[in-house]
């Protein structure tokens, strides 16, 4: 059995798949932008109880960051995933035992989730 396509439907069906594949995006990057300001938030929370505990941020830091990158890859987006990793690599960079650790992460977080919600647009 032979399915002739019309020049329109052909078009309507690629169109289509193209929207579907579109929205799957969308999806993606709402799911990451969501994390992304959950990861922060969580870890800005984290920051008091961990004042006198380097070892203890240094792991909050990197988890934070690992879970960043993740939430980066699975978003789909190019824009979203430099956003997500450069915070990430702030994280990484930020020495837990430093006097002004806390400082630092809340200063990156607060910069970097502008960057963030601005490659969400809106979601």
């Amino acid at each position: 059995m032979k399915v002739f396509l019309s020049g329109c439907a052909l078009i309507a069906f690629t169109a289509g798949c193209g929207t579907i594949q579109d929205a799957g995006t969308i999806i993606n990057m709402t799911e990451a932008c969501s994390s992304a300001t959950k990861i922060a938030n969580e870890l800005l929370t984290k920051l008091p109880a961990l004042a006198g505990d380097p070892p203890g941020l240094d792991k909050a830091l990197g988890d934070a960051a690992a879970q960043l990158e993740q939430a980066g890859l699975r978003s789909g987006d190019t824009t979203l995933n430099e956003a997500l990793t450069g915070l990430a690599d702030v994280y990484k960079g930020i020495d837990g035992g430093a006097a002004d650790s806390a400082q630092k992460v809340r200063a990156a977080t607060t910069g970097h989730l502008q960057v963030i919600n601005a490659a969400c647009g809106g979601l």
